[in-house]
Protein backbone atom coordinates (compact mmCIF):
# COMPACT_ATOMS: atom_id res chain seq x y z
CA UNK A 1 0.00 0.00 0.00
CA UNK A 2 1.06 3.49 -0.61
CA UNK A 3 0.33 6.72 1.24
CA UNK A 4 0.42 10.17 0.91
CA UNK A 5 3.15 11.55 3.30
CA UNK A 6 2.27 15.17 2.85
CA UNK A 7 0.00 16.43 -0.60
CA UNK A 8 2.36 16.66 -4.14
CA UNK A 9 2.61 21.00 -4.32
CA UNK A 10 2.73 21.76 -7.55
CA UNK A 11 6.12 23.14 -8.89
CA UNK A 12 5.17 27.00 -8.55
CA UNK A 13 4.06 26.34 -5.14
CA UNK A 14 7.28 24.30 -4.28
CA UNK A 15 9.41 27.14 -5.40
CA UNK A 16 7.91 29.53 -3.16
CA UNK A 17 8.40 27.46 -0.31
CA UNK A 18 12.10 26.09 -0.71
CA UNK A 19 12.75 29.89 -1.24
CA UNK A 20 11.67 30.74 1.73
CA UNK A 21 14.17 27.83 2.93
CA UNK A 22 11.39 25.71 3.68
CA UNK A 23 10.88 21.74 2.48
CA UNK A 24 7.20 22.57 2.08
CA UNK A 25 5.98 19.20 0.39
CA UNK A 26 6.22 16.25 0.38
CA UNK A 27 6.30 13.76 -2.62
CA UNK A 28 4.37 10.31 -2.81
CA UNK A 29 6.12 8.52 -0.35
CA UNK A 30 5.85 4.11 0.21
CA UNK A 31 4.50 2.94 3.43
CA UNK A 32 2.76 0.06 5.24
CA UNK A 33 0.49 0.67 7.85
CA UNK A 34 -2.84 -1.11 8.71
CA UNK A 35 -4.99 -1.12 11.46
CA UNK A 36 -5.51 -4.17 13.50
CA UNK A 37 -6.08 -2.19 16.71
CA UNK A 38 -9.12 -3.59 18.82
CA UNK A 39 -12.28 -1.75 19.63
CA UNK A 40 -11.91 0.41 22.90
CA UNK A 41 -14.02 1.64 25.71
CA UNK A 42 -12.11 3.32 28.63
CA UNK A 43 -13.52 5.90 31.03
CA UNK A 44 -12.34 8.80 32.75
CA UNK A 45 -12.86 11.84 35.27
CA UNK A 46 -11.25 14.93 35.03
CA UNK A 47 -9.18 15.02 38.19
CA UNK A 48 -5.85 16.61 39.29
CA UNK A 49 -2.91 14.01 38.85
CA UNK A 50 -1.52 12.87 41.93
CA UNK A 51 2.10 13.68 42.56
CA UNK A 52 3.09 9.92 41.12
CA UNK A 53 0.78 10.04 38.09
CA UNK A 54 2.50 12.84 37.12
CA UNK A 55 6.12 11.69 37.65
CA UNK A 56 4.89 8.71 35.11
CA UNK A 57 4.11 11.06 32.49
CA UNK A 58 7.44 13.49 32.52
CA UNK A 59 11.39 12.31 31.85
CA UNK A 60 12.58 15.58 32.89
CA UNK A 61 13.85 16.93 29.19
CA UNK A 62 14.85 20.40 28.54
CA UNK A 63 11.50 22.31 28.25
CA UNK A 64 9.12 19.51 28.85
CA UNK A 65 5.84 19.91 30.42
CA UNK A 66 5.73 17.69 33.50
CA UNK A 67 2.02 17.53 32.53
CA UNK A 68 0.28 18.98 29.85
CA UNK A 69 0.95 19.28 26.04
CA UNK A 70 2.40 22.46 24.57
CA UNK A 71 0.05 23.86 21.54
CA UNK A 72 1.84 25.00 18.29
CA UNK A 73 1.38 25.65 14.77
CA UNK A 74 2.31 26.93 11.21
CA UNK A 75 0.72 29.44 9.84
CA UNK A 76 2.74 31.16 7.00
CA UNK A 77 0.86 30.04 4.50
CA UNK A 78 -3.18 30.37 5.41
CA UNK A 79 -4.26 32.88 3.12
CA UNK A 80 -7.24 33.46 5.46
CA UNK A 81 -5.06 35.21 7.87
CA UNK A 82 -4.86 38.75 6.19
CA UNK A 83 -2.91 40.57 8.73
CA UNK A 84 0.42 41.58 8.70
CA UNK A 85 3.15 42.18 11.41
CA UNK A 86 6.94 43.37 10.90
CA UNK A 87 9.28 41.11 12.96
CA UNK A 88 12.68 42.84 13.77
CA UNK A 89 14.01 42.50 11.08
CA UNK A 90 10.76 44.62 9.06
CA UNK A 91 9.88 41.29 7.66
CA UNK A 92 6.27 40.88 7.08
CA UNK A 93 4.85 37.71 8.67
CA UNK A 94 1.27 36.57 9.48
CA UNK A 95 0.19 37.83 12.69
CA UNK A 96 -0.04 34.93 14.85
CA UNK A 97 -2.44 37.02 17.40
CA UNK A 98 -5.17 37.04 14.37
CA UNK A 99 -4.86 33.12 13.96
CA UNK A 100 -5.13 32.95 17.92
CA UNK A 101 -8.19 35.19 17.96
CA UNK A 102 -9.57 33.28 14.97
CA UNK A 103 -9.04 29.73 17.25
CA UNK A 104 -9.80 30.67 20.45
CA UNK A 105 -6.30 29.73 21.67
CA UNK A 106 -2.74 31.29 22.25
CA UNK A 107 -0.28 29.10 21.12
CA UNK A 108 2.45 28.39 22.69
CA UNK A 109 4.92 27.42 20.11
CA UNK A 110 4.99 28.41 15.98
CA UNK A 111 7.32 26.74 13.67
CA UNK A 112 8.86 27.52 10.20
CA UNK A 113 11.41 25.73 7.59
CA UNK A 114 14.89 27.00 7.06
CA UNK A 115 17.24 25.23 4.25
CA UNK A 116 20.37 24.05 5.68
CA UNK A 117 22.84 26.18 4.17
CA UNK A 118 20.36 28.97 4.54
CA UNK A 119 20.91 32.30 7.10
CA UNK A 120 17.94 32.38 9.67
CA UNK A 121 15.81 34.51 10.05
CA UNK A 122 16.58 36.33 13.13
CA UNK A 123 14.37 38.76 13.16
CA UNK A 124 11.17 36.33 13.59
CA UNK A 125 12.96 34.32 16.50
CA UNK A 126 13.81 36.99 18.57
CA UNK A 127 10.14 38.83 17.76
CA UNK A 128 8.41 34.91 18.69
CA UNK A 129 10.86 34.88 21.72
CA UNK A 130 10.14 38.32 22.88
CA UNK A 131 6.14 37.62 22.75
CA UNK A 132 6.57 34.48 24.95
CA UNK A 133 6.75 31.80 22.23
CA UNK A 134 8.82 28.59 21.92
CA UNK A 135 10.96 28.57 18.28
CA UNK A 136 10.48 25.67 16.22
CA UNK A 137 12.56 25.34 13.42
CA UNK A 138 12.89 22.91 10.82
CA UNK A 139 16.44 22.61 9.68
CA UNK A 140 16.36 20.63 6.10
CA UNK A 141 19.31 19.89 4.66
CA UNK A 142 17.26 20.11 1.37
CA UNK A 143 21.09 19.48 -0.85
CA UNK A 144 22.32 16.82 0.80
CA UNK A 145 24.11 15.38 4.45
CA UNK A 146 27.51 16.57 2.57
CA UNK A 147 27.02 19.75 2.88
CA UNK A 148 26.62 19.59 6.53
CA UNK A 149 29.89 19.90 8.81
CA UNK A 150 31.50 21.68 12.04
CA UNK A 151 32.18 24.87 10.47
CA UNK A 152 31.65 28.55 9.94
CA UNK A 153 27.86 28.21 8.71
CA UNK A 154 26.66 25.61 11.77
CA UNK A 155 28.91 27.41 14.12
CA UNK A 156 27.37 30.76 13.34
CA UNK A 157 23.76 29.56 13.32
CA UNK A 158 24.60 27.77 16.89
CA UNK A 159 25.81 30.99 18.22
CA UNK A 160 22.82 33.57 16.66
CA UNK A 161 20.50 30.67 18.35
CA UNK A 162 22.09 31.68 21.74
CA UNK A 163 21.92 35.03 21.68
CA UNK A 164 18.69 35.02 20.40
CA UNK A 165 17.97 33.49 24.32
CA UNK A 166 14.93 32.18 22.84
CA UNK A 167 13.68 28.81 23.96
CA UNK A 168 14.54 26.34 20.50
CA UNK A 169 13.14 23.43 19.41
CA UNK A 170 15.34 22.31 16.61
CA UNK A 171 14.36 19.95 14.17
CA UNK A 172 17.01 18.54 12.05
CA UNK A 173 16.51 16.33 8.89
CA UNK A 174 12.79 15.74 9.45
CA UNK A 175 10.99 12.88 7.71
CA UNK A 176 14.32 11.31 6.75
CA UNK A 177 13.12 7.95 6.60
CA UNK A 178 11.32 8.91 3.84
CA UNK A 179 13.11 8.55 0.18
CA UNK A 180 11.26 11.35 -0.96
CA UNK A 181 13.90 13.29 1.38
CA UNK A 182 17.54 14.23 -0.21
CA UNK A 183 18.78 12.77 2.95
CA UNK A 184 17.87 9.31 3.69
CA UNK A 185 21.15 7.63 3.76
CA UNK A 186 20.54 5.82 7.67
CA UNK A 187 24.90 5.94 8.69
CA UNK A 188 25.32 9.65 7.06
CA UNK A 189 22.23 10.75 8.52
CA UNK A 190 22.92 9.73 12.08
CA UNK A 191 26.60 10.97 11.67
CA UNK A 192 25.59 14.85 10.90
CA UNK A 193 22.66 14.45 13.36
CA UNK A 194 25.09 13.84 16.38
CA UNK A 195 27.36 16.77 14.82
CA UNK A 196 24.59 19.38 14.73
CA UNK A 197 23.76 18.23 18.44
CA UNK A 198 27.26 18.04 19.49
CA UNK A 199 27.75 21.83 18.22
CA UNK A 200 24.68 23.04 19.94
CA UNK A 201 25.45 21.35 23.21
CA UNK A 202 28.53 23.37 23.12
CA UNK A 203 27.32 26.78 21.81
CA UNK A 204 23.88 27.01 22.33
CA UNK A 205 22.58 25.40 25.37
CA UNK A 206 18.79 26.92 24.71
CA UNK A 207 18.00 24.69 21.80
CA UNK A 208 16.77 21.33 22.14
CA UNK A 209 17.32 18.82 19.58
CA UNK A 210 13.97 16.94 18.00
CA UNK A 211 14.64 13.55 15.83
CA UNK A 212 11.40 13.12 13.47
CA UNK A 213 10.66 10.55 11.29
CA UNK A 214 7.39 10.63 9.22
CA UNK A 215 4.47 8.39 10.47
CA UNK A 216 5.80 5.71 7.65
CA UNK A 217 7.20 3.87 6.21
CA UNK A 218 7.21 2.40 9.95
CA UNK A 219 9.48 -0.43 9.22
CA UNK A 220 13.17 1.52 8.90
CA UNK A 221 12.59 3.90 11.73
CA UNK A 222 14.76 2.81 14.17
CA UNK A 223 17.68 2.66 11.21
CA UNK A 224 17.74 6.66 11.88
CA UNK A 225 18.01 7.11 15.62
CA UNK A 226 20.86 8.74 16.39
CA UNK A 227 20.87 8.10 20.14
CA UNK A 228 19.31 8.76 23.42
CA UNK A 229 22.58 11.01 24.64
CA UNK A 230 21.85 13.09 20.81
CA UNK A 231 18.18 13.45 21.10
CA UNK A 232 15.86 15.47 23.22
CA UNK A 233 12.88 15.20 21.73
CA UNK A 234 10.90 12.71 19.42
CA UNK A 235 8.76 13.87 17.15
CA UNK A 236 6.75 12.34 14.30
CA UNK A 237 4.93 13.83 11.05
CA UNK A 238 1.57 12.77 10.29
CA UNK A 239 -1.47 13.67 8.08
CA UNK A 240 -4.84 12.64 7.99
CA UNK A 241 -6.26 12.42 4.36
CA UNK A 242 -9.13 10.97 2.38
CA UNK A 243 -7.19 9.12 -0.34
CA UNK A 244 -4.13 8.01 -0.33
CA UNK A 245 -1.36 9.36 -3.01
CA UNK A 246 -4.24 11.82 -3.69
CA UNK A 247 -5.75 8.70 -6.21
CA UNK A 248 -9.55 7.95 -6.17
CA UNK A 249 -8.65 4.37 -6.59
CA UNK A 250 -7.05 4.44 -3.04
CA UNK A 251 -9.68 5.86 -0.21
CA UNK A 252 -7.95 5.78 3.09
CA UNK A 253 -10.94 8.02 5.05
CA UNK A 254 -11.03 5.08 7.65
CA UNK A 255 -7.69 5.28 8.70
CA UNK A 256 -7.37 6.45 12.58
CA UNK A 257 -5.28 9.04 13.51
CA UNK A 258 -3.74 6.77 16.53
CA UNK A 259 -2.02 4.14 14.08
CA UNK A 260 -0.03 6.75 12.57
CA UNK A 261 1.44 7.81 16.01
CA UNK A 262 1.26 4.68 17.64
CA UNK A 263 4.97 2.76 16.08
CA UNK A 264 6.90 5.43 17.29
CA UNK A 265 4.80 6.65 20.41
CA UNK A 266 5.20 2.95 21.86
CA UNK A 267 8.92 2.53 20.69
CA UNK A 268 10.48 6.00 22.19
CA UNK A 269 8.12 7.90 24.70
CA UNK A 270 9.18 5.91 27.94
CA UNK A 271 12.52 7.25 27.44
CA UNK A 272 11.60 11.05 25.65
CA UNK A 273 9.42 13.33 25.40
CA UNK A 274 7.29 13.20 22.05
CA UNK A 275 6.47 15.95 19.98
CA UNK A 276 3.87 15.67 17.16
CA UNK A 277 5.93 18.26 14.78
CA UNK A 278 3.27 18.35 12.14
CA UNK A 279 -0.32 17.31 12.01
CA UNK A 280 -3.11 17.85 9.87
CA UNK A 281 -6.65 16.71 8.46
CA UNK A 282 -7.68 17.79 5.21
CA UNK A 283 -11.08 19.13 4.61
CA UNK A 284 -10.98 19.35 0.80
CA UNK A 285 -9.29 16.72 -1.86
CA UNK A 286 -8.68 17.68 -5.26
CA UNK A 287 -8.75 14.21 -6.16
CA UNK A 288 -12.64 14.38 -5.97
CA UNK A 289 -13.18 18.01 -5.88
CA UNK A 290 -15.52 17.61 -2.63
CA UNK A 291 -15.59 19.77 0.38
CA UNK A 292 -15.47 17.17 3.60
CA UNK A 293 -15.13 19.27 6.67
CA UNK A 294 -16.68 16.59 8.53
CA UNK A 295 -13.53 14.37 7.72
CA UNK A 296 -11.40 16.71 9.46
CA UNK A 297 -13.52 17.79 12.29
CA UNK A 298 -13.98 13.94 13.30
CA UNK A 299 -10.13 13.41 12.56
CA UNK A 300 -8.81 16.38 14.71
CA UNK A 301 -11.30 15.57 17.45
CA UNK A 302 -10.51 12.14 17.92
CA UNK A 303 -6.77 12.75 17.59
CA UNK A 304 -6.76 15.89 20.57
CA UNK A 305 -9.06 13.82 22.49
CA UNK A 306 -6.91 10.77 22.46
CA UNK A 307 -3.45 12.60 23.01
CA UNK A 308 -4.29 12.98 27.66
CA UNK A 309 -5.72 10.28 27.86
CA UNK A 310 -3.91 7.69 25.69
CA UNK A 311 -0.84 9.76 25.07
CA UNK A 312 0.12 11.42 28.17
CA UNK A 313 3.90 11.72 27.10
CA UNK A 314 3.04 13.75 23.55
CA UNK A 315 3.86 17.13 25.16
CA UNK A 316 3.51 19.56 22.17
CA UNK A 317 1.30 19.41 18.94
CA UNK A 318 1.64 21.60 15.86
CA UNK A 319 -0.73 21.98 13.51
CA UNK A 320 -0.02 22.89 9.49
CA UNK A 321 -3.09 25.48 8.91
CA UNK A 322 -1.85 25.62 5.07
CA UNK A 323 -4.20 26.64 2.73
CA UNK A 324 -3.28 28.12 -0.77
CA UNK A 325 -3.28 27.38 -4.20
CA UNK A 326 -1.82 24.34 -6.58
CA UNK A 327 -2.10 21.99 -2.79
CA UNK A 328 -4.05 19.07 -3.76
CA UNK A 329 -5.43 19.24 0.11
CA UNK A 330 -6.58 21.91 2.10
CA UNK A 331 -5.66 21.93 5.55
CA UNK A 332 -6.59 25.16 6.95
CA UNK A 333 -8.85 25.00 10.59
CA UNK A 334 -9.78 29.07 9.63
CA UNK A 335 -11.56 29.00 6.33
CA UNK A 336 -14.69 26.31 7.38
CA UNK A 337 -16.55 26.93 10.82
CA UNK A 338 -17.25 23.16 10.68
CA UNK A 339 -13.12 22.46 11.16
CA UNK A 340 -12.75 25.60 13.08
CA UNK A 341 -15.16 24.73 15.94
CA UNK A 342 -13.61 21.27 15.94
CA UNK A 343 -10.48 22.74 16.47
CA UNK A 344 -11.52 25.17 18.93
CA UNK A 345 -13.31 22.75 21.25
CA UNK A 346 -10.43 19.88 20.58
CA UNK A 347 -7.55 22.50 21.78
CA UNK A 348 -9.52 24.04 24.70
CA UNK A 349 -9.44 22.12 27.08
CA UNK A 350 -6.69 23.42 30.22
CA UNK A 351 -4.40 19.91 29.56
CA UNK A 352 -2.95 22.06 26.47
CA UNK A 353 -0.73 24.40 27.80
CA UNK A 354 -1.50 27.93 25.15
CA UNK A 355 1.40 30.04 26.98
CA UNK A 356 5.08 28.91 27.53
CA UNK A 357 4.62 30.71 31.09
CA UNK A 358 1.78 28.17 32.05
CA UNK A 359 4.19 26.06 31.60
CA UNK A 360 4.58 25.15 35.50
CA UNK A 361 1.04 25.99 35.96
CA UNK A 362 0.27 22.72 33.99
CA UNK A 363 1.19 20.58 36.86
CA UNK A 364 -1.72 21.54 38.98
CA UNK A 365 -4.14 21.67 36.00
CA UNK A 366 -7.24 19.02 35.72
CA UNK A 367 -6.75 16.19 33.53
CA UNK A 368 -8.75 13.31 32.18
CA UNK A 369 -7.77 10.43 34.40
CA UNK A 370 -8.82 7.25 34.12
CA UNK A 371 -11.66 6.08 37.05
CA UNK A 372 -10.25 3.34 39.52
CA UNK A 373 -12.15 0.68 40.95
CA UNK A 374 -14.37 2.21 44.14
CA UNK A 375 -13.62 5.95 43.18
CA UNK A 376 -15.41 8.12 45.01
CA UNK A 377 -17.26 10.48 43.31
CA UNK A 378 -19.43 13.08 44.24
CA UNK A 379 -20.89 16.83 43.11
CA UNK A 380 -20.52 17.68 39.36
CA UNK A 381 -18.05 15.61 37.99
CA UNK A 382 -16.77 15.48 34.30
CA UNK A 383 -16.84 12.10 32.94
CA UNK A 384 -15.37 11.41 29.42
CA UNK A 385 -14.03 8.81 27.20
CA UNK A 386 -11.71 6.92 24.85
CA UNK A 387 -13.71 4.63 22.24
CA UNK A 388 -12.77 3.26 18.95
CA UNK A 389 -14.64 0.32 17.14
CA UNK A 390 -13.45 -0.79 13.68
CA UNK A 391 -12.73 2.63 12.82
CA UNK A 392 -13.11 5.96 14.34
CA UNK A 393 -16.79 6.72 13.56
CA UNK A 394 -18.43 5.38 16.69
CA UNK A 395 -21.04 6.14 19.49
CA UNK A 396 -20.90 6.10 22.96
CA UNK A 397 -23.29 5.38 25.63
CA UNK A 398 -22.24 6.49 29.52
CA UNK A 399 -24.34 4.38 31.79
CA UNK A 400 -25.23 4.43 35.63
CA UNK A 401 -26.21 0.35 36.46
CA UNK A 402 -27.40 0.23 33.32
CA UNK A 403 -29.33 3.48 32.75
CA UNK A 404 -27.92 5.70 30.08
CA UNK A 405 -27.23 8.84 31.65
CA UNK A 406 -25.23 10.40 28.65
CA UNK A 407 -24.33 9.73 25.01
CA UNK A 408 -22.75 10.92 21.88
CA UNK A 409 -21.43 10.58 18.59
CA UNK A 410 -18.27 12.81 17.81
CA UNK A 411 -15.19 12.73 19.73
CA UNK A 412 -15.83 16.25 20.33
CA UNK A 413 -18.50 15.59 22.10
CA UNK A 414 -17.32 12.95 24.42
CA UNK A 415 -16.95 14.72 27.72
CA UNK A 416 -20.12 15.51 29.53
CA UNK A 417 -20.70 16.74 33.15
CA UNK A 418 -23.29 14.18 35.38
CA UNK A 419 -23.77 15.06 39.00
CA UNK A 420 -22.84 12.62 40.80
CA UNK A 421 -25.14 13.50 43.63
CA UNK A 422 -28.06 13.47 42.00
CA UNK A 423 -27.38 9.48 42.55
CA UNK A 424 -28.41 7.42 45.61
CA UNK A 425 -25.38 7.19 47.47
CA UNK A 426 -23.22 4.20 47.63
CA UNK A 427 -22.23 2.01 45.72
CA UNK A 428 -22.94 1.84 41.75
CA UNK A 429 -21.71 0.37 38.18
CA UNK A 430 -20.62 3.30 35.81
CA UNK A 431 -20.72 1.96 32.15
CA UNK A 432 -19.12 2.85 28.72
CA UNK A 433 -21.02 1.04 25.50
CA UNK A 434 -19.14 1.90 22.24
CA UNK A 435 -21.27 1.51 19.30
CA UNK A 436 -19.97 0.94 15.61
CA UNK A 437 -21.91 2.67 12.38
CA UNK A 438 -24.98 -0.14 12.40
CA UNK A 439 -25.49 0.41 16.31
CA UNK A 440 -23.68 -2.84 17.34
CA UNK A 441 -22.13 -2.89 20.54
CA UNK A 442 -18.10 -3.60 19.79
CA UNK A 443 -16.58 -2.65 23.21
CA UNK A 444 -17.34 -1.89 26.74
CA UNK A 445 -16.43 -1.16 30.07
CA UNK A 446 -17.91 -1.05 33.36
CA UNK A 447 -16.11 0.01 36.92
CA UNK A 448 -17.65 -0.03 40.18
CA UNK A 449 -17.71 3.54 41.99
CA UNK A 450 -18.98 4.89 44.81
CA UNK A 451 -21.68 8.19 44.99
CA UNK A 452 -21.49 10.61 47.48
CA UNK A 453 -23.64 13.93 48.16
Amino acid sequence: MRLLSRTLITTLVLRMLLAAGAAGARPNSPVGIGSHAKPQAILYVQRIPAADEISQRSTGAKYEPQSGCLLGGYIEFDKTLDRKILDYDKVARRDPAQFEARVGRSHAMYFFYVGYGRPLPLGWIRWLAAHGKYVHIALEPNDGLAGVRDDAYLRRIADQLAASKAKVFLRFGSEMNGEWTNYHNPKQFKEKFRLVHSVMRKRAPNVAMVWCPYATPVRNIPDYYPGDDATDWVGVNMYSVIYHNNKLSAPCETEHPNDLLNAVYSRYSKRKPMMICEFAATHFSDCDGRWRPDFAALKIGTLYRALPRLYPRVKAINYFDLSISGVHNNYSVTDDQTVLEAYKRATSPEYFISDAKDVSKAVRAKAPMRIRPGELLKGDVQLSCFARGPSDKVKVRYTLDGIVIYQAVHPIDWPCFWNASGAVPGKHVLGLEVLDAKNRRVASQAVPVITAR
